[in-house]
């Protein structure tokens, strides 16, 4: 192996103060003791994005986000563009990105991955100037995204209350899209643009997306009838969404979207976007650290 040196970003606060322990964690795994490692915390919004831009010219060959969604878009973003190899260990509330790469999100068992992984470059999803890595939303999620953020307690639980609370009080919208020469207009419940298949937790809305192939994913569903929500659940727990006649997934490599569009979330963090929102994917642009398999999980593997 290579000599690694690593630079682990730490949001001390993610995982209800779990990041704290990472230093611990490290001291305990064998193989890190033959690791030039650093360690930096967090201490405010952005402050991720401020760590990486410092620590480009240091020779690190690995970058971790340790941490919640926002600290992985912050971290990962950042080193676009760059040869610096990108590494997750999450500690969110539901971690869609290391579950599509193949993580664990077992901390010690993640940290252990890192060392015995590849890498490989992935594309990276513009919206209207900002970059996501994992799945953004216009619709009903972003209004969940909205709400879950201005709730004092973190978590996956308080995230389902904010789902339940917001399934019956968000209205399906009415949006315009343009995709090259194809102009249409459709009703929404949730709508969703994906790079990765997944918000988190397993919940699959975009089954075909891949980080690899150039395109990005809108994802369409129109609200669900009262005696349809128990198939649409099972469903989206179990990767068949596409299965859903009241849902839809296009890809494409650039996209305009209009319509009443107040609130969108970017990777699970809350945004207010200009009309029209204008997508495009950067492909090949972020190289990603991701775990070695073995050859019959490789063939399985949707990166």
């Amino acid at each position: 192996m290579d000599k690694l040196r690593i630079l682990f970003i730490i949001n001390p606060i993610s995982g209800f103060g779990l990041g704290w322990e990472v230093p611990y964690r490290l001291k305990r795994i064998a193989a890190y003791r033959q690791v030039d490692y650093m360690i930096r915390f967090t201490e405010y919004a952005g402050h991720a994005k401020e760590l990486v831009e410092n620590a480009k010219h240091e020779n690190y060959t690995h970058i971790v986000a340790v941490g919640g969604d926002g600290t992985v878009n912050e971290v990962g973003t950042a080193l676009c563009g760059t040869d610096i190899a990108f590494g997750v260990i999450s500690l969110g509330s539901g971690n869609g990105f290391a579950r599509h790469l193949g993580f664990s999100l077992m901390m010690s068992k993640a940290l252990k991955q890192l060392l015995q992984s590849e890498i490989t470059r992935i594309d990276v999803v513009e919206i209207n100037g900002y970059y996501s890595l994992n799945v953004s939303g216009l619709g009903f999620d972003a209004e969940v995204a909205h709400f879950f953020n201005k709730m004092k307690m973190r978590g996956i639980f308080s995230y389902i209350y904010s789902i339940v609370r917001m399934w019956f009080r968000y209205p399906s919208k009415r949006y315009r899209f343009k995709i090259g020469d194809k102009v249409w207009e459709e009703d929404c419940f949730i709508l969703s643009i994906a790079n990765s298949s997944q918000y988190g937790n397993n919940a699959r809305i975009a089954p075909k997306a891949s980080l690899r192939d150039g395109l990005f994913d809108i994802c369409i569903l129109k609200r669900p009838k009262y005696y349809q929500i128990p198939r649409f659940i099972y469903c989206f727990m179990n990767s068949r969404i596409s299965k859903l006649s009241y849902f839809s997934e296009i890809q494409c490599a650039e996209a305009e979207i209009e319509g009443d569009i107040s609130k969108a979330h970017i990777d699970g963090d809350p945004y207010v976007l200009n009309v029209p929102v204008k997508v495009r994917i950067h492909p090949g642009v972020l190289n990603v650290v991701v775990p070695k398999l073995s050859r019959k999980k490789k063939i399985k593997r949707n990166v």
